[in-house]
């Protein structure tokens, strides 16, 4: 999940105008708080209690903070570098492939008769939908907040900020098939069409294993095997980074000896020296023998960000309207494979 820092204002055009609106929107919303600070305070004898504009700051703060936990963040974090910006008006983004294309002709003369040849293209879209929620304070109780130092406020900001952080992270991992525009549905990793399964069932082509509770000779045999062909035959050079349940974790922090004398490493050690692997983190949002991965690099996957997660309040145009704030973000997740299919992003499934 991207947020709004200096360097993404600096490098996207697109997120610098937004980050202009958003500064806007905020800037109106303080000067109508002044008005009627001012209003109240020459017709009441009082002013009343307005945000102050370095609130800001702590809000912004604890929305960076928050995307530090896990939540699915283990794998926002190795996708936010691989980021596109694009424009929220783009409400679908467009991905043009292309075939292979050419005949090579040998012969000794040169002057063989070479058949005129040419690309051809598929295009494939990707939507970008909107994150929002919403949090508010009825306007006495606000005003009794001012002596505690906004920390009821802050509360509400991390907490609905975590809400969409973990929304977004299960939206890359899930898409939601009831988004659909012009014909194009938004998938995540684990429902596109262009990510490769991995059966680990024993059904016709399954793996038949478990890596909740398989040896670490399966394990091994699974590595060299089933998923090293699977990589093998989308023509994957790059590593993968591979996300997995805790519960295939635990079952990877034992020896990789079950001898009683010798364990000199983890099953999660060896696994984590194959030529093929990244790196191996643990999510939560995964379960049983659940994993997923893919290389990281944006030829493969990206997300299509639209607009970065912000924090705008809802003016107030009356003394007595509540303290209303919206925290939003648009975010989409493009699953690339060539024209032929071949994809660098995977998960894994159980078919008996």
């Amino acid at each position: 999940m991207r947020y709004f820092d200096e360097q993404l204002v600096a490098n996207s055009r697109p997120h610098a105008a937004w980050w202009s609106e958003v500064s806007m929107v905020r800037e109106h919303f303080h000067r109508s708080e002044d008005v009627l600070a001012n209003l109240t305070a020459e017709f009441m004898g009082n002013a009343a209690s307005i945000l102050p504009r370095d609130a800001w700051l702590d809000l912004d703060g604890i929305t960076r903070r928050v995307m530090r936990a896990d939540e699915g963040q283990v794998w926002m974090a190795d996708l936010m570098p691989l980021a596109r910006a694009v424009n929220i008006g783009k409400l679908v983004h467009l991905n043009r492939v292309s075939s292979d294309a050419g005949r090579v002709v040998r012969s000794m003369s040169g002057q063989v008769p070479v058949t005129m040849d040419k690309v051809t293209y598929d295009y494939r879209g990707t939507p970008v939908p909107i994150f929002s929620t919403a949090y508010g304070r009825e306007w006495r109780e606000w005003n009794t907040l001012q002596s505690e130092n906004f920390d009821a406020l802050s509360d509400d900001q991390e907490a609905h900020t975590a809400k969409i952080r973990r929304d977004m992270a299960l939206y890359a991992l899930d898409g939601d098939s009831s988004i659909v525009f012009e014909g194009y549905t938004a998938y995540g990793i684990r429902t596109s069409p262009y990510s490769k399964v991995i059966n680990l069932g024993s059904a016709a082509g399954g793996a038949n294993i478990d890596l909740t509770t398989a040896t670490a000779d399966q394990i091994d045999a699974f590595f060299a095997g089933p998923f090293g062909a699977m990589l093998d035959a989308n023509l994957i050079t790059g590593k993968v980074n591979l996300y997995i349940s805790p519960e295939i974790a635990r079952a990877w922090d034992k020896a990789y000896s079950a001898a009683a004398g010798f364990k000199p490493g983890t099953i999660m050690e060896f696994v984590a020296k194959n030529r093929r692997i990244n790196k191996i983190e643990v999510s939560f949002e995964l379960s049983g023998n659940q994993f997923f991965g893919f290389v990281p690099s944006a030829e493969y996957i990206r997300p299509l960000i639209g607009m970065a997660v912000n924090t705008t309040a809802i003016t107030r145009t009356n003394p007595t309207d509540n303290y209303q704030f919206l925290i939003m973000g648009a975010m989409g997740i493009e699953i690339r494979a060539d024209i032929n299919g071949k994809s660098g992003v995977f998960y894994s499934v159980d078919q008996d």
